[in-house]
């Protein structure tokens, strides 16, 4: 009878609307993951004596983002600095202060729903943040000696993306990931790829970047593995360095030598008379280019 397929359809109904519900939240999983212990206090003070200023920038969508920056000293690059999924700025990464205690400039890069700023993050808004960050640098001539792009952990995915569109003198990538899928399987076993939106896929990039590049991993890091690093090292072999700290894990590798790396790479972009053709690549570089939406 027909009043009897009543019950039924709306109980196929339902059913259909738990598995599509629960599918779009498997969907999303991932990226609630990647940005829900993100930093969303405002960032008042930073104390050093390295004084950081603060630096807005408008986006394309209408919001200002602040950042924190520090000019540099003549002949220094400007270190822009991309942190990672937390949003780490208040933990003020005590190496890169003490860069510019020695006259590197340094740029904190703030990203959208982080630290006080408004809107929410995702991947092709951070991109075009970055890219708009970077082109004030350019325009406004704040880093007349070029920059050096220093991604952490999910910085790693943003750093070298604008690497791969602009022209930075060189590229750090510490604790770097290949893929964000690769990361998610890594924590959650064999995840459908399909359920991974978001990419951040320096594997894709990194043979685009024709600049020193150094890749620094620790031997026990359980978040982005060293063979994460291995890989894209090996994918551009002319002009990455890789370091591997073997007792070090995702965010202690400056207990293991990592600061000994780090400004010994530095340290040839510190005479910009011995690479003309790299000096002001900042102010040189092409607009960055931005995925759809």
């Amino acid at each position: 009878m027909v009043w009897m397929k009543f019950p039924r359809m709306i109980a196929t109904a339902i059913v259909i609307g738990l598995v599509g519900s629960a599918t779009l939240a498997m969907q999303t999983v991932p990226e609630l993951i990647l940005f829900r212990e993100r930093l969303v206090l405002s960032v008042l003070q930073l104390d050093s004596d390295a004084k950081l200023h603060p630096f807005d920038y408008a986006t394309q969508d209408g919001l200002t983002l602040r950042s924190w920056y520090r000019a540099p000293a003549p002949g220094r690059p400007v270190i822009v600095y991309f942190p990672g999924r937390i949003g780490d700025l208040v933990k003020k990464p005590s190496h890169l202060f003490d860069l510019a205690e020695d006259g590197y400039g340094l740029l904190l890069a703030g990203y959208r729903g982080y630290g006080g700023n408004p809107g929410r993050p995702s991947e092709t808004h951070l991109y075009r943040d970055a890219a708009g960050l970077i082109a004030k640098l350019a325009v406004e001539d704040m880093a007349p000696d070029g920059t050096i792009l220093y991604g952490y952990s999910m910085g790693t995915g943003i750093a070298s993306y604008a690497a791969a569109q602009s022209r930075p003198r060189a590229l750090i990538l510490e604790a770097p990931f290949t893929t964000f899928a690769d990361a998610v399987r890594q924590q959650a076993g064999r995840a459908p790829v399909w359920l991974v939106r978001t990419q951040f896929d320096t594997r894709s990039r990194i043979s685009e970047i024709d600049v020193p590049i150094l890749l620094l991993a620790g031997g026990q890091d359980g978040i982005t593995p060293a063979s994460f690093a291995e890989k894209l090292a090996a994918l551009n072999e002319k002009f990455a360095s890789l370091y591997i700290f073997k007792e070090a894990g995702h965010d202690d590798m400056f207990a293991y030598g990592a600061w000994e790396k780090v400004t010994g790479f530095l340290d040839q972009f510190s005479l910009p008379e011995l690479f003309p053709d790299l000096v002001g690549g900042t102010a040189e570089a092409a607009p960055l280019e931005t995925p759809a939406p």
